[in-house]
């Protein structure tokens, strides 16, 4: 996915260079253009995985990092490593080449470490949570880390994190609603939103809602009980999966 500068709208970042965006949703290799001199690279982590408890734990958030390499003198290409989605786990580190990276979050069982960004000229971290707590922790972004629980208690975040029973709400994202459950049923009454609608940004990328009951998170948002991360990097809820990073690169 290669979207022109007539695409993109980032309120907060402007359009980088020519305006030329490449978007990395697994690993491969980012080819220097001819004229190319400098390049901004954008890294998520994987969600951590929910894991099997007799008191289910969710996943921990992916990190985030942003980084302008100004010098390409001689470099033909950078490799780029995209970080999986955690499945009773830590997510992987997603990369772009040596520059920078993020890294991805753990499972709330044994240890409790949000994913973080390294090396960036930004770095935030994704949404913690611990032990015995079944929703899951939103990506780190540009605007800040990401939303988790610790044991009842929410952790305000700028993606959301996932809801831990079924008649209460999760938490929304920078942009974002969360999603929720009616009373003690399994049934959503609402989906979490991406922030997303509207024109596209790379900069809200990440700043999704937390998922209910049983739901998946949505862009970056963490998942419910037993819901999948949102990607990229969101922490899964109770048995479910991660959300798998991200790497975008403009030039």
């Amino acid at each position: 996915m290669v979207p022109v500068q007539s695409q993109i709208n980032n309120p907060v970042t402007g359009v980088f260079g020519t305006g030329q965006v490449q978007i990395f949703s697994s690993s491969g290799s980012w080819t220097v253009p001819p004229g190319i001199g400098r390049v901004r690279a954008r890294c998520f982590g994987g969600g951590g995985g929910g894991f099997d408890l007799s008191s289910p734990s969710g996943g921990c958030g992916g990190g985030f990092a942003m980084k302008t390499i100004y010098d390409l003198t001689g470099v033909t290409s950078v490799a780029v490593t995209v970080g999986t989605g955690g499945t009773s786990g830590t997510g992987g580190t997603s990369s772009f080449g040596s520059y920078v990276s993020a890294t991805g979050g753990s499972h709330g069982a044994s240890s409790s470490v949000p994913g973080t960004g390294v090396g960036g000229d930004i770095n935030t971290s994704g949404g913690i949570t611990v032990s015995g707590t079944s929703p899951g922790g939103g990506v780190g972004n540009l605007f800040g880390n990401g939303g988790g629980f610790l044991g009842s208690y929410a952790v305000p975040g700028t993606s959301g994190a996932g809801v831990s029973s079924s008649n209460s709400m999760a938490n929304p994202g920078f942009m974002g609603q969360s999603g929720g459950s009616a009373g003690s049923s399994y049934y959503r009454y609402s989906n979490p939103t991406s922030g997303q609608e509207g024109a596209f940004s790379l900069d809200f990328i990440g700043t999704g809602g937390g998922g209910s009951y049983l739901g998946a998170g949505i862009n970056g948002g963490g998942g419910g009980y037993n819901g999948t991360g949102g990607i990229p990097g969101g922490g899964a809820g109770g048995y479910a999966r991660g959300a798998p990073g991200l790497v975008i690169v403009e030039y």
